[in-house]
């Protein structure tokens, strides 16, 4: 038997499905047609009426609905929905969402080149289709902070081998690649980057980059890495598409003026829209990809068009040529709607398989979780107060300190404020604005740490906790007071990871990320449950942020812009060096 003799009708196909409209994503039409999969392929697409020539060992009516291709996220970081590969799979494909492409980052940065590995082993046998990228910036910022593991350029050459890795995750580090740092360089040409497009590149290179502009930008294209999913503005659009830079839109950047930017543009340039971050509770709140394809049409762009970006598009971008449409020879991934732009997915098949239906995923995942043995990563000892009381250079007075001040949604600038230094120890004024925080190194055992300064958060008293704080990923510990910061990091500690919220002396919530210190245990509507606790206990220190967890874990990301913190100290990113705390020590 072969897919040729099934394309010719000569043997039964596995499934026939009838009374559909399909979504040419193609050529942009919508028509009736016959789906015919033979082995998890689609053997023919047809006009209706093909069943008394073929016959088919199962037929499903598709009751009049649209038939599109399963939807393809083309950048994202499973570990930022606090899941593993399992737990994400069910809550996702009854979205329609059929194949994602993963950037580990998160478990790089604790595990090394064994946590990718770890995470390509527990994705080999979902019905969703996880792709990954080897991260490339792991540690993001060599010298500036201390990660639990490092990814090489021989990491990347043994990485990119795998047949489920294509190609290179984003490159970050546009000053350290201007600057020519060998071990970048490195880590390019193994990606098979630095000489412009080659025939026999291992796989694509993805980059993250929003403050790259003229000559820096077209060096950064001429080199390879040609697509950007950060800071979009209408302007950055429209020089990086005639650069020949592939566009990753997030929610975040998707405005009117965006979408008008876009859609005012002769051709289509391959725009894909992304998900990149999504904590569980909006995952299942509001959505995931198809929630973006809503948005994109809500905004102005037309309903097919938009479906190529979240099918189409993202497939050719990741060299996938087996998907992102439905014709004959791709993979049977199909989601079945009433309407591309109220896009709900009825039912999701992939590889011809029903594997969810009416909002409910048919697979179930096994248990225990495959990275359940990723245990074990905080070798931190229990924190008392005074780990918390930080020595000031004077016994009595005032000091002006650095601080990171909150703006837009994950930017961190550099401001000032004052400190009272009392009997040589630190201490915020009374009625003060700021709030302190402590970065605790997580993987050597010696609880080396740093002190910052933040403003804007809205926290009034208390602490909280996280060791999910990008990209290392050490202890994080924000505060008015050393007692209640120390029982907000011991609770973490006692959790082997998560995130803990108290006041005066009590826990308030606690939400436990046991796998590497930053993944759950359990199902994303479990977590999701805890996720809301701990943002409701924020609320009642009076922290309110519409992406809280982005935000608090962002501020100890030296590779960004602004002022960041690492466990080594306050760094300012721009710049790419370590700052003092106190204004007058430079």
């Amino acid at each position: 038997m072969s897919l040729l003799q099934a394309a010719l009708a000569r043997i039964p196909v596995d499934l026939l499905l009838t009374n559909v409209r399909l979504a040419n994503v193609l050529t942009g039409e919508i028509y009736p047609a016959d789906i015919a999969v033979w082995n998890g392929r689609i053997a023919a697409v047809e006009p209706p009426g093909s069943l008394p020539a073929r016959s088919a060992q199962r037929v499903i009516d598709g009751q009049g609905r649209i038939a599109t291709p399963g939807l393809v996220d083309a950048h994202l970081h499973i570990e930022s929905s606090l899941v593993t590969p399992a737990a994400f799979a069910e809550a996702v494909l009854p979205l329609g969402v059929t194949t994602v492409l993963e950037d580990p980052h998160e478990v790089a940065n604790v595990l090394g080149a064994d946590g990718i590995r770890a995470m390509l082993a527990a994705s080999d046998a979902l019905p969703l289709k996880v792709e990954y990228l080897v991260s490339s910036s792991v540690p993001s910022a060599v010298g500036l902070e201390t990660a639990g593991g490092s990814i090489e350029a021989d990491d990347v050459t043994a990485l990119l081998a795998h047949p489920r890795v294509r190609g290179l995750a984003e490159v970050m580090d546009g000053a350290g690649i201007m600057a020519e740092d060998p071990r970048l360089l490195a880590i390019l040409a193994a990606a098979g980057g630095l000489e412009g497009y080659r025939p026999d590149s291992p796989g694509v290179i993805e980059g993250h980059n929003p403050m790259l502009r003229g000559r820096a930008l077209s060096a950064w294209v001429a080199i390879g890495v040609d697509s950007d999913h950060t800071l979009a503005t209408a302007a950055d659009l429209v020089e990086k598409a005639r650069q020949g830079v592939t566009l990753m839109l997030q929610e975040r950047y998707m405005t009117t003026e965006v979408i008008a930017a876009l859609e005012s543009l002769p051709l289509d340039i391959g725009l894909c829209l992304i998900t990149d971050d999504v904590a569980p509770d909006y995952l299942l709140e509001v959505g995931h990809l198809d929630h973006l394809l809503r948005l994109a049409v809500r905004l102005g762009m037309d309903p097919m068009r938009a479906l190529r970006t979240v099918t189409l598009n993202p497939a050719r971008r990741m060299r996938l040529w087996d998907r992102g449409a439905i014709a004959p020879g791709r993979a049977a991934d199909i989601v079945l709607v009433d309407s591309l732009a109220d896009f709900q997915a009825r039912l999701v098949l992939v590889d011809g398989q029903v594997v969810a239906e009416e909002g409910r995923c048919l697979w179930r995942a096994e248990t225990p979780d495959p990275l359940a043995s990723l245990r074990g990563t905080l070798r931190v000892r229990r924190q008392t107060p005074d780990d918390f009381r930080l020595p000031t250079p004077i016994h009595d007075g005032e000091l002006e300190a650095r601080v990171m001040e909150c703006v837009h949604q994950t930017v961190a600038v550099e401001g000032q404020g004052v400190v009272l230094a009392r009997a040589g120890i630190a201490t915020l004024p009374e009625d003060s604005d700021l709030i302190w925080l402590a970065i605790v190194n997580r993987y050597d055992g010696l609880g080396g740490r740093a002190f910052g300064l933040v403003r804007g958060l809205g926290v009034q008293c208390g602490a909280f906790a996280s060791s999910h704080a990008h990209d290392s990923h050490n202890l994080a510990v924000f505060g008015k007071t050393a007692e209640d910061m120390a029982l907000a990091a011991n609770t973490v500690i006692d959790m082997d990871g998560g995130i803990a919220v108290v006041r005066d002396g009590v826990v308030l919530a606690r939400l436990p990320l046991p796998i590497a210190g930053i993944l759950s245990d359990r199902s994303v509507a479990a977590t999701a449950e805890d996720v809301r606790a701990v943002y409701a206990a924020l609320n009642d220190l009076g922290l309110f942020h519409p992406y809280w967890l982005m935000r608090i874990s962002t501020f100890t990301l030296p590779v960004s812009s602004g002022l960041r913190i690492t466990d080594r100290g306050l760094v300012l990113a721009k710049e790419r060096r370590l700052v003092s705390l106190w204004r007058d020590q430079g």
